[in-house]
């Protein structure tokens, strides 16, 4: 099974404290460039930056001015069932995160 990457992701972050964030992530890729957007109710629409994805893994970062300025950093990889987990890294912290796609 290929992996699809391109398409609109539920993202769910596990912040500190156990509080989930969630977001939607749009990806498009084109060779081992990966475009998009991510957009939170908290943080808003945010681009994705400096995208690839290698076949295997994904990496792309993001910038957000809350609750300071910061720029996120990414790497996912994606199951044989279509499932994304990873972790940003922020500042000093690893955050993990999952995502599934949205059911069309």
């Amino acid at each position: 099974m290929s992996k699809q990457i391109d398409c609109t992701w539920d993202f769910v972050v596990k912040a500190p404290g156990g509080k989930e964030e969630k977001s939607i992530v749009s990806l498009k890729s084109e060779g081992e460039t990966l475009t998009g957007t991510m957009n939170s109710e908290e943080y808003g629409v945010q681009e994705i930056e400096d995208g690839k994805f290698d076949g295997e893994t994904l990496t792309w970062k993001s910038k957000t001015t809350k609750p300071m300025k910061l720029t996120l950093k990414y790497t996912a990889t994606v199951d044989d069932d279509n499932n994304m987990s990873g972790f940003i890294k922020v500042a000093m912290a690893k955050l993990k995160f999952t995502g599934t796609p949205v059911q069309a």
